[in-house]
């Protein structure tokens, strides 16, 4: 396995470990979103996945110390580009989503409420696209597009 499409591994198994905890436990009422138990965890959760990226980029890299170290390929360069592009829309598409849900009425919503279930969506969205951007360099790499 290449040592980018093991960074792609990396950052999506990271992704789905941290931040599954995060939006399952306020998803479910676990933990309220709206209250500073939901701003700790996601903190946590946030400097968990960076802590994780790099330990696991390390490890990777030190398994394959040359393949890390080299330039990309034409082929690693268009992987990268077209994955980008994927994740690009994805965002566009998800930042679509969180103006429209910001601007959905709920019942009983206050303005703090607006702002807290936004920022989930926007940070919501930024999660899918960087997981669409390695499952588009994962799904690439094997079947060596």
């Amino acid at each position: 396995m290449p040592f980018r499409e093991k960074t792609a591994w990396i950052t999506l198994v990271t992704i789905l470990l941290f931040f599954a905890a995060y939006y399952g436990s306020t998803l479910s009422g676990a933990v309220p979103p709206n209250s500073w138990a939901a701003f700790h965890l996601g903190a946590i959760c946030i400097v968990g996945f960076v802590a994780a990226q790099i330990i696991f980029y390390f490890i990777a890299a030190s398994l394959s110390p040359g393949d890390a170290r080299t330039p990309r390929d034409e082929r690693e360069r268009m992987i990268h580009a077209r994955s980008h592009i994927v994740g690009y829309y994805v965002l566009m598409l998800g930042m679509a989503a969180t103006l429209v849900a910001t601007h959905l009425p709920f019942h009983g919503d206050h303005f703090l409420d607006v702002i807290i279930r936004t920022v989930n969506f926007g940070v919501f969205t930024m999660l899918l696209a960087a997981a669409a951007v390695a499952i588009a360099q994962i799904v690439m790499y094997r079947r060596g597009a």
